[in-house]
């Protein structure tokens, strides 16, 4: 049994908002205020940790999505078998199944 490797186009969705959710997290970190003047970077640090624990999910939901479609196509794989070789039917084979009148 053979499993196939990931496709790209989902790993690269997964490592893109994971990336996604590093910068915002980052960001708001470093935006988080060290005096109560600077109060309105608090509100952008907040709503970036906010955007940043939304990709964070969708980075996880990806990866379930993705899991669950590995797995599904190693079941296929698992299942079924590879198409065997035949031979080509000559004239007797035919005459014997009655598919002429030769």
């Amino acid at each position: 049994m053979e499993i196939s490797a990931p496709s790209k186009s989902g790993i690269l969705s997964v490592n893109g908002y994971l990336l996604q959710a590093f910068l915002f997290g980052a960001c708001a970190w470093w935006l988080w205020p060290t005096s109560p003047e600077w109060w309105g970077f608090g509100v952008l640090s907040i709503v970036l940790g906010a955007a940043s624990l939304n990709k964070l999910l969708m980075a996880l939901r990806a990866m379930v999505k993705l899991y669950g479609r590995e797995k599904e196509l190693a079941r296929f794989a698992a299942t079924s078998r590879a198409p065997a070789p035949s031979d080509l039917a000559d004239q007797n084979a035919l005459k014997d199944a009655g598919m002429i009148d030769d």
